[in-house]
């Protein structure tokens, strides 16, 4: 608000302009609203103009120092190139296309569950294996041993009544279904965002690209041109930044670039001297460096983290302002609030993306939830060990058949897969914004923004095809 107070003017007369004077959008109307909140009479047609032109012949120094930037402007990548960048891996899918589809996908390793569970699947091997041991133990003694030694309390009299994974399962299960719901409601609603900040971008190159301009003038073109640029700019920025506070910050950046040691979010270095800082070295395309030059880069280091994102658009909404001084009056109060309303909707959207990684699952949950999930599964090989078995004469258990020896591996590993291959892929879902392959690919989202809004500003006649995938060629490409 301190920073445009003639764009604050203007936003907020054309919105009240349109609730108090019937939508309509002619310079009379919406200085109408002026003097309605000032308690003076409306002014004629000529003291309108007069009032338009006193309002917004001011422009913010920032806004000047920009567009004077703009001119000469030289990517940060080409004194300091971005690391080498490396692609994520993609995330692995069914071919459900076959008739065999139902038996084939079923063989499947990379990129399931059972990659994420071996480790339980091979401790409960162990464990059922020693208690099936345990159970049948006096039938491995040999005729020298103490007869006292031989007595099987378990066989014989079996476990107490109250020894039973059905007990907790009802809670167990019930929890376990809630994790996971909430975890996939992430994912879900992760992609809706992502989407949703796409849309809001491409709907705000429409609008600064598409609305006319107030005369034919090659100033006011060429003046509409450099603002137009460097909105399509920040735009991209801002989803970069955006992209470093939901993914980078926490999980580091890209695996196998340059960047990466393998320590996650240590990597990410966005504090302290600008020598001591890499965001701006990130290879994800569009790389940052390409979009911003050497002074805004020591800018952006003392803003922090988080900060960043609202930064910029700030910076995007003081130049729609500006843009709109360039559009014809009749629509320049719709232009700024449509512009503004899209720049907002990203930031909002923006914010929902960082709620979702912030908020973690309590950890007394959590810990009750995997407390139940390890007495459920290590009690079901201790129950299910006298399942299989023959019974000989007068209903008494046979003493031994070679079958025996596998009662409770079948169970015990199918509801080990089952219970902790649902907490696997809950801990997976809950922040779906990094690097796994089942993540949302943050940096596509990135590509596709840019790709939409160049390709928006080459459907209006743009001369600015500035491609910032790869380092900016020359300063002006209008």
């Amino acid at each position: 608000l301190l920073a445009d107070p003639g764009g604050l003017v203007l936003s907020t007369t054309a919105a009240w302009s349109r609730v108090l004077c019937g939508h309509r959008s002619s310079t009379e109307t919406l200085f109408s609203a002026i003097m309605f909140f000032s308690g003076e009479a409306p002014p004629v047609e000529e003291e309108a103009i007069e009032l338009v032109e006193t309002v917004v012949q001011e422009t913010n120094p920032a806004v000047l120092a920009l567009l004077e930037k703009e001119t000469t402007f030289i990517p940060l990548s080409t004194k300091e190139p971005p690391a080498v960048p490396a692609q994520k891996a993609p995330a692995k899918e069914f071919n459900e296309d076959s008739e065999i589809a139902f038996f084939l996908n079923v063989f499947k390793y990379d990129g399931t569950v059972f990659a994420d569970v071996w480790p339980q699947l091979c401790f409960m091997t162990v464990w059922t294996a020693i208690v099936t041991i345990v159970y049948h133990a006096d039938e491995l003694y040999t005729r020298d041993t103490p007869e006292w030694l031989t007595q099987n309390f378990w066989k014989e009299y079996g476990l107490p009544s109250d020894v039973d994974p059905s007990i907790i399962s009802t809670v167990f299960f019930f929890l376990l279904v809630f994790v996971q719901s909430t975890s996939y409601g992430n994912f879900i609603e992760g992609r809706k965002q992502l989407g949703g900040m796409c849309n809001h971008a491409r709907e705000l190159s429409q609008t600064i690209y598409s609305f006319p301009l107030k005369d034919k003038d090659p100033v006011t073109f060429e003046r509409a041109e450099t603002l137009r640029k460097i909105i399509r700019r920040k735009l991209n920025l801002m989803f970069a930044f955006q992209r470093h506070v939901t993914r980078e910050s926490h999980e580091g950046f890209t695996p196998e670039c340059g960047l990466d040691t393998g320590s996650g979010g240590d990597d990410f270095k966005t504090g302290g001297p600008v020598a001591d800082q890499n965001w701006y070295k990130d290879p994800c395309p569009p790389a940052i460096a390409n979009m911003i030059d050497s002074a805004e880069r020591d800018f952006y280091c003392g803003v922090g983290l988080g900060m960043r994102p609202a930064a910029v658009q700030s910076e995007i909404n003081m130049l729609c302002g500006e843009l709109s001084k360039e559009i014809l009056p009749s629509h320049a109060g719709h232009f700024l609030d449509s512009a503004v309303l899209n720049s907002e909707g990203i930031m909002n959207l923006f914010k929902g993306t960082a709620r979702i990684v912030t908020t973690k699952m309590p950890m007394p949950y959590k810990h009750l939830l995997y407390v139940l999930n390890f007495v459920f599964c290590f009690l079901v090989p201790v129950v299910t060990v006298n399942k299989i078995g023959g019974t000989g004469v007068n209903g008494e258990l046979e003493k031994t058949t070679f079958f025996m020896y596998g009662a409770g591996f079948f169970t015990s590993l199918l509801l080990t897969t089952v219970c902790y291959g649902i907490l696997e892929i809950a801990a997976s879902l809950q922040n779906p914004f990094g690097h796994d392959p089942v993540d949302h690919d943050m940096g596509m989202f990135a590509k596709r923004l840019h790709n939409e809004t160049k390709v928006v500003a080459k459907a209006a006649g743009s001369g600015d095809q500035t491609n910032y995938m790869e380092v900016p060629t020359g300063t002006a490409q209008i």
